[in-house]
């Protein structure tokens, strides 16, 4: 349940960090999200990709309708990409590859302050 919390909540701050600062204030807001909640690096790391790749996916084919693809096929021309739907999701990789290894350090940060608990002897 906290991972899909920690996904829409880092898919809207994602979507509102885009409106008024630059791309990589997805990776800021990722890392915030997984400090303040609790959870383990690889489901920070997942929640991370899912949550800004989706937007990030969205945004792209939004762009994409908007235009009618003119922009879109002159970027394809550009890269070595043979579609713009492989494009539209090459850049869901990229935006979600940020997002995720945002997440993972905001998590790992948390977990600098934890105090680790004392294995036992008799554990």
């Amino acid at each position: 349940m906290i991972f899909i919390f920690r996904l829409i909540l880092i898919s809207t701050l994602t979507y509102l960090l885009g409106l008024i600062a630059p791309w990589w204030s997805a990776i800021i807001g990722a890392a915030i999200v997984a400090f303040l909640m609790p959870g383990n690096n690889f489901n920070a790391f997942l929640s991370g990709f899912m949550g800004v790749g989706l937007i990030w996916m969205v945004l792209a084919w939004k762009v994409n309708v908007e235009t009618n693809s003119i922009m879109s096929q002159k970027i394809v021309q550009l890269f070595p990409v043979d579609d713009i739907n492989m494009l539209i999701i090459l850049t869901a990789i990229i935006g979600g590859t940020a997002g995720a290894l945002g997440a993972f350090t905001g998590n790992s940060f948390r977990q600098i302050f934890i105090k680790k608990k004392e294995k036992s002897f008799y554990s």
